[in-house]
């Protein structure tokens, strides 16, 4: 009984989503870069508030609690970009599932994604700047961001990249979920929930990374030296994202019949 009462929902959102999707691929550049500026900032903001959650907490940073307390803040982020109406390239990568059913042409996609993801880039870093320049991170904000770069700046190549892949599954379901909610409340409730989870694991999302990659460097991980691996992760995390996105997308689609010809 359970799968009858949900079904309903989740084949309503598959049959929109694509349209849905498609429609956000077809703004106008002007907008869509003032829109993908904005969803940088909101989650750079999200990046700043789960560092503050980690402040002082010295050997216990890495701690479940912390890093559990530290995804519910990050939270706000995606709150922000959902509730706002703001691009995020890492929802976007959902855009593979109208490419598949025909609704959008693979020109205007790599446009979307393009702009968003250099939109991203711009909000992120603004905000990094700007908060370093605000003397926020100085004391535990500073020696959080520190030692978070450093633990990203560690890890293989595969393990960027298969972290990106269950970290934008989360976000996008999260995304997902929330394009059904009528109202602010339901749509945090349908947020906070996955991208609690993706922050207190560890997972890579390339946007979050756009802003916590440059607020490490500032507090001293290791200066210019951090450039090379940090683009490294980013174009890893970026792969990795678009793939968890795509998968989760074309997933839940087709479960929901959305790909089915004969549905």
């Amino acid at each position: 009984m359970g799968d009858t009462l949900n079904d309903p929902v989740g084949s309503a959102i598959a049959r929109d989503a694509p349209e849905t999707l498609a429609a956000k691929a077809r703004q106008p550049l002007g907008r869509m870069m003032v829109l993908a500026c904005l969803a940088g900032a909101f989650i750079a903001f999200g990046s700043v508030i789960s560092l503050v959650a980690q402040a002082g907490m010295g050997e216990g940073s890495g701690t479940g609690a912390v890093q559990l307390m530290s995804g519910l803040a990050f939270s706000v982020g995606l709150v922000l970009v959902m509730v706002a109406g703001a691009e995020l390239f890492t929802g976007n990568a959902m855009m593979v599932l109208p490419a598949v059913t025909g609704a959008l042409t693979p020109g205007p996609l790599a446009r979307a994604w393009a702009v968003v993801w250099l939109g991203n880039l711009v909000g992120s870093l603004a905000v990094a700047w700007l908060f370093a320049a605000s003397g926020g991170l100085d004391g535990g904000v500073g020696e959080a961001g520190r030692s978070l770069v450093a633990e990203k700046l560690a890890k293989t190549p595969q393990a960027i990249f298969c972290s990106a892949i269950l970290a934008n599954m989360l976000v996008c379901l999260a995304v997902w979920m929330s394009m059904n909610a009528a109202t602010i409340p339901a749509k945090v409730v349908a947020i906070v929930g996955p991208v609690t989870v993706f922050v207190a694991a560890g997972l890579e999302h390339s946007i979050a990374n756009m802003s916590l990659l440059p607020l490490g460097w500032p507090s001293g991980a290791d200066g210019g030296a951090a450039w090379l691996p940090g683009v490294q992760n980013l174009a890893l995390s970026t792969l990795g994202n678009i793939v968890g996105g795509s998968l989760l997308a074309l997933g839940l689609a087709y479960g929901h019949d959305a790909l089915r010809q004969d549905a």
